[in-house]
C-alpha cells in the first residue's frame, strides 16, 4: 500500500514538474523581444533604430507579453514613412514585423523631405534615388497635389518617365525643367494635363530631330490647345 502511494506521489510530482516547466517555457517565450523585420517591397528608409526603440520600450514589452500586438502596430503608424505594418508570431513563436513603406515621388528641397503618392511629406533620414525630381520653393498643400498628379502622369509615360528634373511654382503657376532639354516649361495647372503632355512630347521629339537648329528658353503650355516656344 505504501509502495502504491509512493508511486502515485512520484507520478503526481513528475506531472507537476512537467506542467511547471511548460508554464516557465511559455513565460520565457512571452518575454522574448527578439524579432525579424520583413519588407515585401524595398527598404527605402532608415527606420531600424525607431522600430528597435518601440520594440525594446518597457511598456511595449508588457504589451507584447500580453499579446496586445495591435497596440504595437498602432505605434508603427506614428512613423511617417510607414504605409502598412503587421506584427505577428511565426510558427516558432517568434515575433515578425512586416513593413510596407510609402513610395517617394519627389524630393522637397526646402524641407529636406520626400513627397509620396498621396502628397504626404516625409522627413528624410537617408538619401534616396538621385533620379527623383526636386521640388523647389514652399508650395501650398493644393499645389503639392498638383505636383503629385503631374509626376504620376510623367512616370506612366514611356517617353517622359524620369525626365522631370526640377519643379517650382511662380504665382501658383507650375514650372518644371527636364533632364535632357535646356528649356523651362510653363505648365500652369493640371487642367487638360494629358493634352499638355502630348504637345510637350511632340515638341521634345521635334527638338531632338532638329537639334542645333534653334534654341529655346521656355515652352508655354498654359494656352488652350497650343504650345508657344520662346526662343533664346
Amino acid at each position: 500500500m505504501n509502495r502504491f502511494l509512493t508511486t502515485i506521489f512520484m507520478l503526481s510530482l513528475i506531472s507537476f514538474m512537467i506542467l511547471l516547466s511548460s508554464f516557465i517555457e511559455y513565460d520565457n517565450h512571452e518575454s522574448i523581444t527578439e524579432y525579424n523585420v520583413y519588407y515585401p517591397f524595398e527598404n527605402l528608409y532608415n527606420n531600424e533604430s525607431i522600430i528597435d526603440s518601440i520594440m525594446t520600450n518597457k511598456s511595449n514589452i508588457e504589451l507584447i507579453k500580453a499579446n496586445k500586438l495591435n497596440e504595437i502596430e498602432s505605434k508603427f503608424y506614428e512613423i511617417e514613412s510607414i504605409y502598412k505594418a503587421n506584427i505577428f508570431r511565426d510558427l516558432n513563436f517568434k515575433l515578425s514585423i512586416q513593413i510596407e513603406e510609402r513610395e517617394p515621388l519627389a524630393y522637397y528641397e526646402k524641407k529636406d523631405s520626400y513627397i509620396d503618392l498621396s502628397g504626404k511629406i516625409i522627413k528624410r533620414n537617408k538619401k534616396l534615388d538621385d533620379r527623383l525630381p526636386t521640388l523647389l520653393g514652399n508650395p501650398s498643400i493644393n499645389n503639392i497635389k498638383i505636383v503629385v498628379d503631374v509626376i504620376k502622369a510623367f512616370n506612366e509615360d514611356d517617353f517622359l518617365n524620369q525626365e522631370l528634373k526640377r519643379i517650382w511654382f511662380n504665382e501658383d503657376e507650375l514650372f518644371f525643367k527636364l533632364n535632357n532639354f535646356q528649356f523651362d516649361i510653363r505648365f500652369g495647372d493640371n487642367n487638360k494635363m494629358n493634352k499638355k503632355l502630348e504637345m510637350l512630347k511632340g515638341f521634345c521629339i521635334y527638338n531632338l530631330e532638329n537639334k542645333g537648329n534653334e534654341t529655346y528658353k521656355q515652352i508655354d503650355l498654359v494656352y488652350d490647345n497650343q504650345l508657344i516656344a520662346i526662343k533664346k
